[in-house]
């Protein structure tokens, strides 16, 4: 009896070892391919998407480490690039080809210049880039005079009138481009100091174009009537190039009467700024431009001031000139160009 119910047990163990080898994993079986998450060639971030997928599951196929083609950033992923710009295809844009409204859309500053194909022209520059803090352009600027100041102020050239406190030296102050500039300085603001030049005359046509940059170091108190620049000659007076009130104005005091016509737009301080001006003894009249954007309050002349002439030039100076006010400046002035036919602040 204790036989039989031994042998009896022995068979219902036998059965349960049976059962449980019968339902083990063999050596080939495991989560196969598609498990749950699957995987797209790209990585972590996809083409185009941001979704993570892994091949074969949770546990990668043949282990539990789950290796993805292609690396964390896929095709046109996070760092992947676009032609100009940070992100691929399908990414975030940053920055595109031709600059702010470049191919990729959105970028800030493309290949080529600041706006792209739909913005101000492929491969244009920024608003008054015309070379600052770069090399002087005189060499290639094609006028009939270009004064750098890099080699000092020649005395074959210009001649220095300076009144009062005021003086007029080539320093390294401060530069528009190259490492010199022009400083007139005023501490008791009721001097003048300017350089003359008559080497490119007579003009032709007595039509004449000048063009400087110019650095106020102080900023415009007074309502007093300045000259930055004045053309000289024979016939009647100066024709003057300067401001008024904080503003930039054309005038004279000839034969038409003591007046300046003033611009509407105030003139800052502690910034390069690019001023042209033409007299023309043609029409007897002026035109402005400041950063070469034309300011037609400037465009004065005998059709609003009877009797004006410019006069037959034969000499133009730079520099600082205050008429009826007491006011301390510190200017400097750079990259002087004239000529016979509009500059430009790029030459």
């Amino acid at each position: 009896m204790c036989r039989t119910h031994l042998s009896s047990v022995r068979l219902a163990l036998a059965a349960v070892v049976g059962l449980a080898a019968a339902c083990a994993p063999s050596s080939d079986s495991g989560p196969g391919t598609g498990g749950a998450t699957a995987t797209s060639t790209g990585g972590a971030i996809g083409t185009g998407g941001a979704t993570t997928a892994t091949t074969g599951g949770a546990p990668g196929t043949g282990g539990a480490t789950t290796v993805t083609t292609g690396g964390a950033p896929g095709t046109g992923g996070a760092t992947a690039a676009t032609t100009g710009g940070a992100p691929g295809t399908g990414g975030t844009p940053i920055t595109g080809t031709g600059g702010m409204s470049g191919a990729a859309g959105g970028g800030r500053s493309g290949t080529g210049g600041a706006s792209g194909p739909g913005g101000a022209g492929v491969g244009g520059s920024a608003p008054s880039d015309f070379g600052l803090a770069g090399p002087s352009r005189c060499a290639t600027a094609g006028v009939q005079l270009c004064e750098s100041f890099e080699n000092g102020l020649s005395s074959t050239i210009w001649t220095t009138t300076q009144s009062g406190d005021a003086t007029a030296v080539v320093d390294s102050m401060q530069a528009a481009r190259g490492t010199k500039a022009l400083h007139v300085k005023t501490t008791a603001g009721s001097g003048h100091a300017y350089i003359t030049e008559k080497m490119t005359f007579p003009a032709m046509g007595n039509v004449l174009y000048a063009r400087m940059f110019v650095y106020l170091g102080d900023a415009l108190t007074t309502n007093g009537h300045f000259s930055l620049a004045e053309g000289d000659g024979t016939g009647s007076s100066g024709a003057r190039f300067g401001g008024q009130n904080k503003f930039l104005g054309v005038g004279t005091d000839g034969a038409s009467g003591d007046w300046t016509d003033k611009d509407n737009k105030l003139i800052p301080a502690q910034t390069w700024m690019c001023f042209e001006f033409e007299l023309n003894g043609a029409t007897n009249d002026f035109h402005g431009w400041w950063d070469d954007v034309a300011r037609t309050a400037l465009n004065r002349g005998a059709t609003q001031h009877a009797g004006f002439l410019i006069p037959q030039l034969n000499a133009i100076w730079f520099g600082w000139y205050m008429y009826n006010a007491t006011e301390p400046q510190d200017l400097w002035i750079d990259e002087i160009a004239i000529d016979f036919k509009p500059i430009g602040c790029a030459k």
